[in-house]
């Protein structure tokens, strides 16, 4: 009996401490997770140098010295943010024969974004534009996620030229509908923007 109590006992030692290996690594996971979740919102709703760690930390439910930790700084988790907001394959349907018209499509059907519930990489790109420090990053992130793919897709010469007018009139009409907030384009049809900017895109795609 007593050597079946302690097998026991060393039974429950080495469960313990089996436990205690494994839930930081799956509770450091949750815990990145929700931090990049706060983050997302944080830099959806605001500039970059107005979004501060502990508002994210809050936001989070953990201590403002886990970001760093988790993330080395705040510069590094909005490289992090960025991370898949820009890619190319959500808006390819197979060839790009009507890539234009598609993409017009799409932003003028797109709900208005809610930036204090949900992630808006649009508004990220905006905001970033205007900073020295963020400004790189974005465009760095929408050139390897976007443009280059593009560019990759198309024949012909100058094909990441033609990848980059293309994403401008893109990134130019979701300003407009979706910032902007252009009081033109919710009353004007589909069929007209896309005869005017989906050609335009698709002119860039098949030159």
């Amino acid at each position: 009996m007593q050597k079946s109590t302690a097998d026991d006992k060393i039974c429950d030692v080495v469960h313990t401490r089996n436990k205690s290996v494994k839930s930081p690594t799956r509770n450091a996971g949750e815990t990145r997770e929700r931090i990049l979740a706060a983050a997302r919102i944080w830099f959806s709703r605001d500039n970059y140098q107005n979004v501060g760690i502990r508002d994210i930390a809050a936001d989070a439910g953990v201590d403002a010295a886990l970001v760093n930790r988790y993330f080395g700084s705040k510069e590094k988790l909005f490289a992090k943010v960025l991370e898949g907001g820009f890619l190319l394959e959500e808006h390819l349907t197979g060839d790009l024969c009507d890539f234009g018209a598609y993409m017009v499509a799409r932003i003028m059907a797109d709900a208005e974004p809610q930036p204090d519930r949900e992630f808006d990489a649009l508004r990220v790109l905006l905001r970033a534009a205007g900073s020295q420090l963020t400004a790189p990053i974005v465009a760095d992130r929408f050139h390897a996620e976007f443009v280059q793919p593009l560019a990759a897709r198309l024949r012909g010469p100058d094909a990441e030229l033609r990848a980059a007018l293309a994403a401008s009139y893109i990134i130019g009409l979701a300003t407009m509908r979706h910032a902007l907030l252009s009081p033109f384009l919710p009353h004007t049809s589909l069929d007209q923007v896309a005869a005017r900017t989906g050609s335009a895109i698709q002119a860039c795609i098949d030159s």
